[in-house]
C-alpha cells in the first residue's frame, strides 16, 4: 500500500484549492493507498466527510503564523508515517515548511502551484508578502522534486524557469451541465422574469477576485438597460463595503446572495458570468461557469487557458467601456453547448481520474 501526504486543506467553504484536493481524494480513496491529509482548520464537517473511509486520516497542524511548532507536527508525521509521496498544494513559495520537514523522510516531493499572486487586502502587506515569497522560491525549489501547475502564470510564480506538469482543475461536468428546471426555480424564487438578463459572479469577496470592478462595469452596463440584474455569490472581507457602495452610489438591481451549497442551480439560472480577477490560477468557477454553458468575461490578468470555446473573452478590469461592448456581444451570443468545447481542453474530472492514478498509483510522476 502507497502512503501519500497532502496538504493542505484550508477549510473556507468554497475554496478552489479545496475542492481541487476533495475531488482528489475522491479518485484516489478508492485505490490501495493511505491518504493522510494535512489542516489546521479541521472541524466537524470535515470528520464526517471522510468518517466512513478508513484509509484517509486528517493531520492536525498549526497555521503558518507559527512555522516552527507546523515544521515539527509535519516532520513527525513523516518520520512516523514513511511516506512515498508528499503533495503539496500551496500558492506562495513561504509555504515551503511542509517540504523542508519531510525532506528526510520521504521519497518524493511535489510542489503544486494553485495561484499567480497574493490576496492580503492591505497593499503594503501585500508588498511585503510579495517580497518575502520572491525570496523563498529558490529555497521552495531547492526542497522539490517534482512540479505541478494548474496554468502557465501559476508555474512562472512559484518555480521561476523550472520545468513543471501542467495539470489543469477540473469539475464533476454532471453536476454543472445547465438544467432549465434549476434555471425555472431559482428565476421563481427570486421573481425574476425569464427576459430578465441576469449577470453573475460566484466567488470569495476578496482583493484577488477585484469585486469592485465588477460594480464599476454593472454600473455603466445597467445606465442603459433597467431589465438586467447582478447577482453576487459569495462572501468575504470586501462584502459590506460593496454594499455600502451599492446604497451610496444607488445602483440598482444588485443582489448579494452569500454561499449556496446548490450553486449550479444558480449557474442555470445567470446569462452570463464575470470574473474580474486581479490573479488567479486557473479558477474552477470559470470552468463551472462555462460547462453551464454560460458565456463568460473574464479578466486578462487570468491565464488565456481558462477559455474553453469563443463564448469566453477577455477584458481589461479597469477599462469599464471596453467591458460593456463585450458584455452587450456575450449576451447576444447566449450559451453554448459543452460539446462544443475545444476537445484538447480537459475539464471533466472523469477524464483526469486516469491521470491522477497513474500519478500517485501507478508512479507516473514526471
Amino acid at each position: 500500500m502507497k502512503k501519500i501526504l497532502i496538504g493542505y486543506i484550508s477549510n473556507t467553504k468554497g475554496s478552489g484549492l479545496d475542492n481541487y484536493i476533495f475531488q482528489l481524494v475522491d479518485v484516489l480513496k478508492r485505490e490501495d493507498v493511505q491518504i493522510d491529509l494535512l489542516s489546521s482548520a479541521i472541524d466537524e464537517d470535515l470528520k464526517e466527510k471522510y468518517k466512513q473511509d478508513s484509509n484517509v486520516r486528517l493531520l492536525p497542524i498549526d497555521r503558518i503564523p507559527k512555522p516552527k511548532k507546523r515544521y515539527n507536527q509535519i516532520q513527525d508525521y513523516a518520520r512516523e508515517n514513511k511516506y512515498d509521496i508528499a503533495y503539496f498544494n500551496i500558492s506562495e513559495a513561504f509555504n515551503c515548511i511542509g517540504n523542508l520537514a519531510v525532506k528526510k523522510y520521504v521519497k518524493t516531493i511535489i510542489t503544486h502551484s494553485h495561484s499567480s499572486g497574493n490576496d492580503n487586502p492591505n497593499k503594503i502587506k501585500r508588498e511585503i508578502s510579495k517580497i518575502v515569497h520572491q525570496l523563498t522560491i529558490p529555497l521552495l525549489n531547492k526542497n522539490t522534486d517534482v512540479r505541478y501547475a494548474c496554468s502557465d502564470l501559476a508555474a512562472a510564480w512559484l518555480f521561476g524557469n523550472h520545468p513543471f506538469r501542467l495539470i489543469r482543475n477540473t469539475v464533476d461536468a454532471d453536476r454543472f451541465y445547465f438544467d432549465p428546471k434549476n434555471r425555472k426555480m431559482i428565476r421563481e424564487k427570486y421573481d425574476v422574469s425569464d427576459d430578465c438578463k441576469i449577470i453573475g459572479f460566484v466567488g470569495n469577496l476578496t482583493y484577488q477576485k477585484n469585486p469592485n470592478a465588477l460594480l464599476n462595469l454593472f454600473k455603466m452596463t445597467s445606465k442603459d438597460d433597467k431589465n438586467i440584474e447582478l447577482w453576487i455569490l459569495g462572501d468575504g472581507i470586501l462584502r459590506k463595503e460593496l454594499e455600502d457602495r451599492v446604497k451610496n452610489e444607488k445602483i440598482q438591481n444588485v443582489r448579494f446572495l452569500g454561499k449556496k451549497k446548490n450553486i449550479e442551480a444558480f449557474y442555470s439560472a445567470l446569462d452570463l458570468f464575470i470574473l474580474p480577477s486581479n490573479f488567479e490560477g486557473y479558477p474552477l468557477v470559470g470552468v463551472e461557469a462555462q460547462v453551464n454553458g454560460l458565456p463568460c468575461l473574464f479578466s486578462k490578468k487570468i491565464t488565456k487557458d481558462i477559455a474553453l470555446s469563443d463564448r469566453a473573452q477577455f477584458f481589461d478590469p479597469d477599462n469599464s467601456i471596453e467591458g460593456c461592448k463585450k458584455v452587450e456581444t456575450l449576451l447576444q451570443l447566449g450559451r453554448m453547448d459543452p460539446l462544443c468545447f475545444n476537445k484538447n481542453i480537459v475539464y471533466d474530472l472523469k477524464d483526469q481520474q486516469k491521470e491522477f492514478i497513474d500519478i500517485f498509483v501507478n508512479g507516473s510522476i514526471v
